[in-house]
């Protein structure tokens, strides 16, 4: 107890002849017109571009200025600190939520960036305003004492005697009066913890170390992966598709799931979630549909609930229920019918009824009467003569008659209508016989010599074959490999493919934005890296002077760059271009040996070298 007092008395007395220089923070606001950040632009171990801090200070001397440093919270990192201009100038990583700033004489201060309504981004600047105070320690006797939570998970709530503290990073501290505390500690998901804790000792700080209990579960869902792909997921009434993947949390209880698919039967299932549990769901979808095959005997479309399905036949999946189906044909009345389809279809052929013409009727007579009548080149009888169906649209009609020269025209037919016609025929001429006067033979005509220079341009160019074998790099960086082949004459072609067989760079899981942010949330990105190339083109080739040729191609091209995180696959969109190839380039041609160089680009986002070398036959 002497032991106490006397230790007692040497900190009051130490109290009493300290004196120090404390600082405080004026003010936090973003610079939204300042290019500091952008100008000079610096990554964190993440590769993450960072943000700048740009302190200024007030009555704070160049000494003590030179004398703070800085902290972050888990998630971020102090990059780099300088002093430019009499500011303190700090690059950190986006995101950054508390800035702890420390200084040996001064003491130190975290400031929350959600105290001032500020979210920390890549490349942007904010100013904060540090000003000195002079102040003075003088206690006579000790009745504080500090009181620390440490809090698991972090972003539990705390209330002490009703009053909520706040919690940075799971740790909330204050120096309270002595006495007994009553504090909560709760969290979506997590059990409550209530308790007390007595504060009286002078000489160590109270520290409570607490971690809730998980009051959820994890839900997975398994089945066939094709069907369930295109399935609507939902769990209790939200979406639940994240739970094909992955297992995803849930409180623990009960909870409703649901599987819609529109050729599947609906499937409800309750499940129940027990505490840090995973449960797995093994969803099997019963068929609602029918694959069967529409056909109508003709060169009809088959049309299904006003969608064109196919001409003649269709064979496909239709859902269990009602449809409308017609046949369509050209100068017909659509024929329309309802077929209800059920499950137990499969494999039937449904016969569909065949659009019946559009008919109009002909009346026809002529002068002199009894002409034969031909239409379309089929004999229908004698003038005068009344068809009663023929069908809508254009028809020929031919008149023949003995003595009279044959009438040919066209007419057209109307659906539900009478066309009269009325025709005179027009009497032939009597034909005269004039003797044929005898020919003369004709002299076999004598072949014109071809001039030497004429035959040698008749005997043409000779048509060359070539292929080589390509390779191509672009400061991507990506190089790939593949062939040409053609063929040219004066005028030639060629077709070429090219590829680095980086397949594997198109199974990425999910697309960065532009800072390589997924989702809102910054991954972590270990480096590695895949790349896909892929280029199909085809293009023309001229001869320039022998022995250069001039080559110019379009086609299809490829470019996908993904990043790995620990658990996924994470296409860069900067770096990724699918679209339309372009190369231009030059070919010679070396005693049966041949040599090519392409600029090839993707999209105009990239351009890449290609060199050839092959052979001439």
């Amino acid at each position: 107890m002497r032991l106490r007092f006397l230790l007692l008395l040497a900190f009051t007395a130490l109290a009493l002849t300290m004196k120090a220089q404390d600082y405080k923070v004026l003010s936090m606001e973003s610079l939204p017109l300042d290019m500091t950040a952008r100008e000079h632009i610096k990554q964190d171990e993440r590769g993450r571009q960072c943000a700048v801090f740009r302190i200024a200070t007030q009555n704070i001397t160049p000494e003590q200025r030179a004398g703070f440093h800085f902290e972050c919270d888990w998630n971020s990192f102090v990059v780099e600190r300088q002093i430019v201009d009499g500011q303190i100038w700090v690059w950190v990583s986006p995101g950054l939520k508390t800035l702890k700033i420390k200084h040996t004489t001064l003491g130190q201060w975290d400031l929350h960036t959600s105290n001032y309504a500020i979210t920390v981004e890549a490349l942007h600047t904010y100013k904060i305003v540090l000003q000195g105070t002079a102040t003075a320690s003088n206690a006579n006797a000790i009745t504080k004492q500090f009181l620390v939570f440490d809090i698991s998970p972090k972003d539990a709530m705390l209330t002490v005697n009703g009053t909520p503290w706040p919690v940075i990073d799971g740790i909330a501290q204050k120096m309270v009066d002595f006495g007994t505390y009553e504090y909560r500690i709760e969290v979506k998901d997590y059990h409550v913890i209530t308790g007390k804790v007595d504060v009286y000792d002078p000489d160590n700080k109270v520290t409570v170390n607490k971690s809730l209990a998980p009051a959820f579960g994890y839900l997975k869902i398994e089945g066939d992966r094709d069907i369930l792909s295109r399935a609507s997921v939902y769990i209790d009434n939200a979406n639940g598709s994240d739970a094909l993947q992955s297992p995803q949390r849930l409180g623990s209880g009960q909870h409703e799931v649901r599987v819609l698919h529109p050729m599947y039967q609906a499937y409800q299932q309750t499940v129940t979630i027990k505490d840090n549990e995973t449960y797995t769901l093994k969803v099997n979808l019963n068929a609602n549909f029918a694959n069967v095959t529409l056909k109508v005997d003709a060169n009809a479309e088959i049309w299904v609930n006003g969608e064109k399905k196919g001409i003649r036949s269709w064979t496909g999946n239709l859902e269990a229920g009602s449809y409308i189906v017609e046949c369509r044909m050209k100068d017909c009345k659509p024929s329309r019918e309802e077929k209800n389809i059920t499950a137990d279809m499969t494999g039937q052929t449904l016969t569909l009824q065949v659009p019946q013409p559009l008919t109009g009727m002909l009346v026809l007579n002529s002068t002199p009467a009894m002409a034969e009548i031909y239409i379309d080149g089929e004999r229908k009888g004698e003038t005068p003569m009344r068809i009663n169906k023929l069908n809508v649209g254009k028809h020929s009609l031919r008149l023949v008659k003995e003595g009279y020269k044959p009438l040919n025209k066209s007419f057209n037919i109307e659906d539900g209508k009478t066309l009269e016609l009325e025709e005179k025929m027009e009497a032939e001429a009597p034909v005269v016989v004039k003797p044929e006067k005898p020919k003369k033979e004709d002299k076999p005509k004598k072949p014109k010599p071809v001039p030497v220079i004429d035959s040698i341009k008749m005997q043409g160019e000779k048509s060359v074959w070539f292929a080589t074998a390509n390779a191509a790099y672009s400061l991507a960086p990506q190089a790939s490999f593949g062939f040409s082949v053609g063929q040219v004459k004066r005028f030639g072609w060629f077709f070429s493919a090219m590829s680095n067989f980086g397949f594997k760079a198109m199974q990425y899981n999910y697309t960065a934005d532009a800072n390589g942010y997924v989702d809102g949330e910054y991954p972590y990105y270990t480096g590695e890296k895949c790349s896909l190339r892929i280029s199909v083109m085809g293009g023309a080739m001229m001869k320039a002077a022998e022995p250069l040729y001039l080559r110019a191609g379009v086609g299809y091209g490829m470019r996908v760059k993904s990043w790995y995180t620990k658990d996924n696959l994470v296409k860069m969109p900067d770096d990724s271009w699918i679209g339309v190839d372009v190369s231009l380039g030059a070919q010679l041609h070396l005693k049966g040996f041949v040599i090519s160089l392409e600029a090839v680009t993707t999209s105009f986002k990239d351009v890449e070298a290609k060199v050839g070398v092959g052979y001439a036959f």
